[in-house]
């Protein structure tokens, strides 16, 4: 082992007791679970060193002081005009390493860091302004879309109160290009749904309505990895689902750091990776660019 655990009694969700040795554990039992949605992409990590009740913040850069042996990913950010290197974890010893560091949430971009300019999903974030039962009911309308468009889907828990769908592709296309055709996918839904949905993103222009959110789908875009804890008072996880279980009586704040472990994982054979030309094109003939 390549790390030792520092400070192992140091509680981090004060609500449920739970430690730093706790989220140890955890990614101990879910590692090949979660390195199936992390390895290889680089990671930005969001980090509460003295727990929820302390102030939380997001780390992209990797510090001086973190160990030699963790694999990196160096790149050019032109917004803040310099280069920042990325975590990539590889193996249980980079997971130790994150939990050690109290690092509660893990965030990986939607491409590879072999192809970091091809992403290999298209996402859709769902998050209601309250309650499940918006996102359950905006999930399966988008699910419906995406299977009239032949693209097969994949669903999971935020691990708050929305939902994620994912759909692999191949990784032929640009970022550019992933989000113009999400936008076109989220518009095509929210007009079949006006008075439900919406792809405006401001909230002042939302009436109300859930926000198909397609502005994921952009270059160093994330969301929280399937498995990943979530800075939830619960320690609640983003779990991977069957599409049957979206429904009414679905409970985010049930799948936790004790519960998830136990669960099958809905995402252990994945859709192969598809192409997007087929929908694309019934979109633009329906009059969506994309």
């Amino acid at each position: 082992m390549k790390v030792e655990l520092a400070r192992p009694d140091k509680v981090l969700w004060p609500q449920g007791g739970f430690t730093k040795a706790d989220l140890w554990r955890y990614v101990e039992r879910v590692a090949d679970r979660l390195l199936s949605q992390v390895a290889g992409r680089p990671l930005t990590l969001k980090r509460f060193p003295d727990g929820l009740d302390g102030e939380g913040f997001f780390q992209k850069n990797l510090p001086d002081r973190a160990p030699d042996w963790l694999p990196r990913f160096r790149v050019w950010t032109p917004s803040s005009r310099r280069h920042v290197t990325y975590l990539v974890a590889g193996d249980v010893d980079h997971l130790r390493w994150m939990a050690d560091q109290a690092a509660l949430e893990f965030h990986p971009w939607f491409s590879r860091t072999d192809r970091p300019q091809r992403p290999d999903l298209l996402v859709f974030d769902l998050d209601p302004a309250e309650g499940m039962g918006s996102a359950v009911q905006a999930a399966w309308w988008l699910k419906a879309m995406l299977d009239e468009a032949g693209l097969a889907s994949l669903v999971k828990t935020s691990g708050k109160r929305g939902l994620h769908v994912y759909v692999p592709i191949e990784r032929r296309y640009s970022f550019d290009e992933v989000r113009d055709f999400g936008l076109a996918v989220a518009r095509c839904c929210a007009d079949r749904h006006p008075g439900k949905l919406t792809v405006e993103v401001p909230k002042g222009q939302r009436k109300g309505r859930l926000l198909v959110d397609w502005t994921r789908n952009g270059r160093a875009q994330t969301l929280v990895a399937a498995w990943s804890p979530r800075a939830h008072p619960a320690a609640t996880v983003s779990m991977p689902l069957d599409w049957d279980e979206v429904g009414s009586a679905l409970d985010p704040t049930a799948f936790t750091l004790d519960t998830a472990p136990g669960r099958p994982d809905a995402w252990a054979d994945p859709p192969r990776a598809q192409r997007i030309e087929k929908a694309r094109r019934a979109l633009s003939e329906a009059g969506y660019p994309s």
